[in-house]
């Protein structure tokens, strides 16, 4: 009896001890499915702005595990539009030491340190993103830090760059138009502006922006003109009433 029941306990043991690798191997099996589901829903409710859900989501999905430098950059992304600029440095880093190749993290790395004030860091992640990728929104973010740091020549020679590669960014020619204007250069800024208009007939700002530069040039009957276009596109604009006083000064109804 006592051979049967020591056997029998023995049984029990080895059958315990199968059943728990058998959780383990599951567990170890089923891991990486369940990291790829949280940096999937996290993803979702990143694009659907819900920024704690996508927070939470990628938080797990490291925690259990996750070795990609993309759940870093992704979460260093939701940390940067939650206003946490160190917390998304932290993660923009890591991404990069994990794949210094990742050109979408020097850029959002150089959006956490123009978010922190370092001008001059930031410029070095841009760089370093266009020498992986060129594309259109790397010079934008650059020539932004730039300006930021005061130097408008490198800044519309970063926007000169962005228009070669993409011709029909309206935006982009009514931000190098700002920078002209800001140099006293109301010439240039007016053609920009004007090139803006044509590919986008409603961005109000490059009227509003186009209006300021006739002024300075004396051309009060263009400004006038600019002005009511752009109080026709925005008509709920807080400073109504400043810009119609401003249309009589320049001769307007």
């Amino acid at each position: 009896m006592r051979h049967t029941a020591s056997a029998g306990l023995l049984l029990r043991f080895l059958l315990l001890g199968l059943a728990s690798l058998i959780v383990i191997a599951v567990g170890v099996w089923a891991r990486p499915m369940l990291i790829t589901t949280l940096e999937v829903r996290g993803e979702q409710a990143a694009r659907q702005g819900d920024l704690d859900r996508a927070l939470a989501e990628f938080t797990w999905a490291i925690r259990l595990g996750s070795s990609t430098a993309t759940t870093y950059l992704n979460r260093g992304e939701v940390y940067f539009r939650r206003h946490i600029p160190d917390r998304a440095l932290a993660d923009l880093t890591e991404a990069l030491r994990r794949d210094p190749n990742l050109a979408a993290a020097y850029n959002a790395r150089g959006m956490a340190y123009v978010a922190m004030g370092d001008y001059a860091a930031a410029v070095a992640d841009y760089s370093q993103a266009l020498s992986l990728m060129p594309q259109s929104s790397f010079y934008a973010n650059r020539a932004a830090a730039y300006q930021l740091a005061g130097d408008y020549g490198r800044a519309i020679a970063d926007y000169d760059d962005l228009l070669r590669i993409d011709q029909t960014n309206a935006t982009a020619y009514l931000d190098r138009g700002l920078l002209y204007a800001s140099t006293e250069d109301y010439d240039r800024a007016i053609t920009d502006y004007t090139r803006a208009i044509q590919l986008d007939p409603k961005l109000s700002g490059a009227y509003l922006n186009r209006a300021l530069a006739w002024r300075a040039n004396g051309r009060n009957s263009e400004a006038i003109q600019d002005l009511t276009t752009y109080l026709t596109l925005e008509p709920n604009v807080p400073n109504r009433a400043q810009l119609e006083q401003q249309i009589k000064k320049l001769g307007g109804p």
